[in-house]
Formats: C-alpha cells, sequence, structure tokens
C-alpha cells in the first residue's frame, strides 16, 4: 500500500492540524469566559447568525475530521469534499484543515 502523503509532510500536515486547533480551543475558551477574542471576528463573519460557541466549535469538529482523515491515510483527506478535486500539497501546506477547493470554499 502507498501512502498518499509522504510521512515527512505528513507530520507536518498532522502538526498544522494540531496546532489550529490548539488555537481554535483557546479561541473556545475565550469565548465560553465572555472574552471578544480578535480571531473570533472572521469566525462569525463566515456564519452569521450562529452564536460564537458554535462556530468555534464546528472549527474544531473539522480539524478533528481533518486529522483523523490523515491518520487513517484516507484519499479523503487533501481533497475536496464536493467533487473530490485534489487540493495540492501547496495549499493543505497553507492551510492543512482545508476541506473545499476554490470553486467550492463558499459553499456550506
Amino acid at each position: 500500500m502507498s501512502l498518499r502523503f509522504e510521512p515527512d509532510v505528513r507530520a507536518r500536515l498532522r502538526s498544522a492540524l494540531m496546532t489550529r486547533g490548539r488555537m481554535l480551543a483557546t479561541v473556545l475558551s475565550e469565548v465560553l469566559a465572555g472574552k471578544q477574542s480578535p480571531t473570533i471576528e472572521s469566525l462569525l463573519a463566515a456564519r452569521p447568525g450562529k452564536r460564537p460557541e458554535e462556530v468555534v466549535r464546528e472549527a474544531l469538529d473539522q480539524i478533528e475530521a481533518r486529522r483523523r482523515l490523515l491518520d487513517d491515510d484516507d484519499d479523503r483527506f487533501g481533497r475536496c469534499d464536493v467533487c473530490g478535486t485534489d487540493l495540492g500539497e501547496p495549499a493543505l501546506g497553507e492551510m492543512a484543515w482545508a476541506d473545499r477547493c476554490a470553486k467550492h470554499a463558499l459553499q456550506v
């Protein structure tokens, strides 16, 4: 069985996912404590009408789902959830938690 990503690439992607997850966990704790994190503004803009904690929890769920796919060497990691297009290693290097191509990025 061949791996979709080389071990060093997988390690970098996993590290990026974990870093993003830690950042979001910090934001969630701030939101639950009644603080308004600067990071939450951009997250809320993408999901109008939702409570801040809902938005952050959804983002954390996305990170966890992507991490599981990567750890399982599931071919869906690094592909658009809508059309299956390969997002490419450079794009994943920028945003390892990406789950949509540019065409479908705004669809929820």
